[in-house]
C-alpha cells in the first residue's frame, strides 16, 4: 500500500525532479582516473607526485569532473600533469568496494612528440620506464595495472 504509493509519488515526479530526489537520498562518491601511458618503444609513464608518499612512483591521474566522461578525465589530467597527448584511451580495470571513491584505471598511447611540460603544483618527476625496468617503489595497485596493460597490448 505504502509501496504504491511512492511510486505514484515518483511518476508524478517526472525528470529533473525524480533526479534531485534520488541525489539527496543515494551516497556520493569522488570517481578517480589514472592510467598506463605507452610511448612508441612501449615505456610506461610514471611520476612522483607531491601529494603522495616521498619517492614512490605511481600513474598520472586525478578526480573527474562533472558532466566529463572517464576517457576524457584521463587525458585531461596527462595535459595538465604531464603536457602530453594521448589517444586510443582504452579501459583496463575498475577498482571499487571503497566507501567514498570509485578508481578507473586505462591505457593509452602517447599521441605524438613532446616534451614533458611538468605541473610542477602537483608533480615533482615524470619520466618513462621500459615496462621491466619499473622502479621498485611503484604503487603496488598500480604496478598490476601495469601488468594488466601491457597483456592487451
Amino acid at each position: 500500500m505504502l509501496l504504491d504509493l511512492l511510486f505514484q509519488l515518483w511518476r508524478r515526479l517526472r525528470g529533473s525532479w525524480q533526479w534531485r530526489l534520488l541525489w539527496l537520498v543515494n551516497g556520493k562518491f569522488m570517481v578517480s582516473v589514472a592510467g598506463v601511458v605507452l610511448d612508441d618503444a612501449s615505456r610506461v609513464l610514471l611520476q612522483r607526485h607531491r601529494h603522495w608518499v616521498p619517492d614512490v612512483w605511481g600513474l598520472p591521474g586525478g578526480i573527474v569532473h562533472g558532466g566529463e566522461t572517464l576517457e576524457a578525465a584521463f587525458a585531461r589530467e596527462v595535459w595538465e600533469e604531464t603536457g602530453l597527448r594521448v589517444d586510443d584511451v582504452q579501459l583496463v580495470q575498475i577498482f571499487s568496494g571503497y566507501k567514498l571513491r570509485l578508481e578507473a584505471f586505462f591505457k593509452a598511447r602517447l599521441a605524438g612528440e613532446a616534451a614533458i611540460r611538468l605541473q610542477a603544483s602537483e608533480v615533482l618527476e615524470a619520466c618513462f620506464f621500459p615496462v621491466d625496468e619499473l622502479p621498485a617503489n611503484v604503487l603496488p595497485q598500480q604496478r598490476e595495472v601495469i601488468r594488466a596493460a601491457v597483456k592487451k597490448v
